[in-house]
């Protein structure tokens, strides 16, 4: 038996002997007899040069070196055991922190349905959601500050591994007191020369240029009254009235008492996108988990074939 192993059992020894306060009672509940139980708290005697226990044909009583020793002995053993418990549990991905940064559109409803899911799944693991740019997503993977991202930028880049999570449609956001709100049976070409909300170039912009390429594609010009750069901002122009805007489907969680959004045929290849990404290479239990617990919450916003 190693040394430390063995030191370790001569503590636990003598916290059964103790609370037993009896070397019979002490080797019946470590299921060893009392002779070799006597030898091993000799041994730790001899070896931290303390009396710890008085002995008598009658009784056994703790010293006062004892007592102190006792409330020691009880910590570590606790701690031992809390340490083999964690390890154990870090070893099934029951345990750790796992940080993931998105892009403020994911806030929306992406993020809060994993934050609820791993609460109750995974309720040992912390959870730190970070937001941030679509860049600062990627850079923040580089450098480890981050374990997982949820981002829109789709080019892989280097090491980092990418996942298509999100494959959603586009719908419209129309100001209530807009007559196209009431129109039933809308197409893309009614909203040509139309007041448009749009998300801006520099902190929008794969937004931006999907939906330009989009107009471009229907041979519509909307008129652009106001840009913003985050999805709530958008839709918060829009529910001011200030003009339409079109965004992914799972927006219209944000019900505004002024917003009509509608569904319309589209061109297919046109949809919102976002991207799982995480650093090749960088595995554990706990993140092999979080990685398949944020596929599984997102499936329902991927459309079946679009990996």
């Amino acid at each position: 038996m190693a040394q430390g192993q063995f030191e370790f059992f001569q503590m636990r020894c003598f916290v059964a002997v103790a609370e037993e306060l009896s070397f019979r009672g002490a080797a019946q509940r470590l299921n060893m007899t009392q002779p070799p139980l006597s030898r091993q708290i000799k041994l730790l005697e001899e070896r931290i040069n303390l009396v710890l226990l008085e002995r008598s044909n009658k009784h056994v009583r703790l010293t006062s070196a004892g007592e102190s020793f006792y409330r020691s002995a009880i910590d570590i053993i606790q701690r031992s055991e809390h340490a083999i418990l964690n390890a154990r549990q870090a070893e099934r991905g029951e345990l750790g922190n796992i940080s993931i940064g998105f892009v403020p559109s994911a806030a929306i409803q992406f993020i809060p349905l994993i934050a609820q899911r791993m609460a109750d799944t995974m309720p040992n693991v912390g959870f730190t959601p970070i937001e941030m740019m679509g860049y600062e997503v990627i850079e923040s993977q580089r450098s480890g500050r981050i374990d997982f991202g949820l981002t829109r930028m789709e080019q892989p880049r280097g090491e980092i591994e990418r996942f298509k999570a999100v494959s959603e449609p586009f719908v419209m956001a129309i100001p209530k007191s807009h007559t196209l709100a009431q129109k039933p049976d809308l197409t893309i070409s009614d909203f040509d020369g139309q007041p448009y909300v749009s998300f801006t170039k520099d902190r929008g912009g794969f937004l931006m240029e999907t939906l330009s390429a989009l107009f471009l594609a229907c041979r519509i010009t909307p008129k652009t009254r106001i840009e913003a750069s985050q999805t709530h901002a958008v839709i918060n122009m829009v529910n001011h009235g200030l003009g339409f805007a079109v965004v992914p489907r799972s927006v219209q969680i944000m019900r505004l008492p002024n917003i009509e959004f509608r569904e319309i045929e589209l061109p297919k290849q046109f949809r919102s996108d976002m991207y799982l990404v995480s650093k090749s290479g960088h595995k554990s239990a706990v993140r092999d988990r979080v990685k398949g617990l944020v596929i599984e919450v997102l499936a329902p916003f991927r459309d079946p074939g679009r990996g």
